[in-house]
């Protein structure tokens, strides 16, 4: 049979066997807006996190990089591209976590870009209007990601921030992305879409996925969730904040490689 015929064939097969979504629950600490304008102090504790969740991402205080949770353990990829394993009293402004899952898992061909991954995990999805987890493993002919350095106050922006991104090419790994798709209707809350971070099996590099390119090997795990938790900050500078307008082309150029 045709090896088309047989990724189509599936592809359907999957689909139809994914479930509907049970009990999961995505827990998030403040807002991708309040990120976007500056909101870099720290608003609960990784220790915290902990408790609503053993796979995520998010950054940590003072928006001093990178941040995934995996398998319980948070690591830290910072602006050097160097990994660490923060202390549970360090602080995140941003977080989003869940208890992994999955619900369904399949491979992917060598060769594929983030776009053509994205498209394959697409295709097996019964909505777009879900949230999902989304855990790919195996070796990556390359991953280009990107971390970012503390900042110090009067904190910039994001966009301005990320104009001084540091960015990495890591070559014939082995790793894990950690991530998740959101629906659209999420935008000023999340990512609508997908939002991956990378960590490579030897804790030596990772960071924010600009691109990849798949190597052989690659499995790709999703959990279906529909329940979703934001906890929103209690400080003063978060209530202070204007949040009204639309942020999603400010969001897409953080989101996105530089050219």
């Amino acid at each position: 049979m045709d090896k088309r015929l047989l990724l189509v064939f599936g592809l359907i097969f999957a689909w139809q066997s994914l479930p509907a979504g049970g009990d999961a629950t995505l827990t998030q600490w403040s807002t991708i807006d309040a990120l976007l304008k500056g909101q870099y102090d720290g608003v609960t504790t990784l220790g915290e996190v902990k408790k609503s969740g053993d796979f995520g991402l998010g950054t940590l205080d003072g928006l001093d990089g990178e941040m995934l949770l995996l398998d319980g353990k948070i690591y830290q990829v910072d602006s050097r591209g160097a990994v660490h394993e923060p202390a549970n009293e360090v602080r995140t402004p941003l977080a989003v976590v869940t208890f992994f899952a999955q619900d369904l898992d399949f491979t992917v061909p060598a060769g594929l870009t983030l776009e053509e991954l994205q498209a394959r995990i697409d295709a097996v999805l019964p909505s777009p209007n879900r949230f999902y987890a989304v855990r790919v493993t195996g070796r990556f002919a390359q991953v280009r990601t990107r971390s970012v350095p503390r900042q110090i106050k009067p904190y910039l922006p994001l966009a301005e921030v990320v104009k001084t991104q540091a960015m990495f090419t890591l070559t014939d790994t082995t790793g894990t992305l950690v991530g998740f798709r959101c629906p659209a209707f999420v935008k000023s809350l999340n990512v609508p879409g997908y939002h991956l971070h990378y960590l490579t099996d030897d804790k030596h590099g990772g960071g924010h996925v600009l691109g990849l390119v798949t190597g052989e090997g690659v499995r790709v795990a999703v959990e279906v969730i529909r329940n979703f938790m934001v906890k929103l900050p209690d400080s003063a500078a978060f209530d202070a904040l204007d949040l009204s307008g639309d942020r999603s082309m400010e969001l897409k150029k953080v989101e996105s490689e530089r050219k």
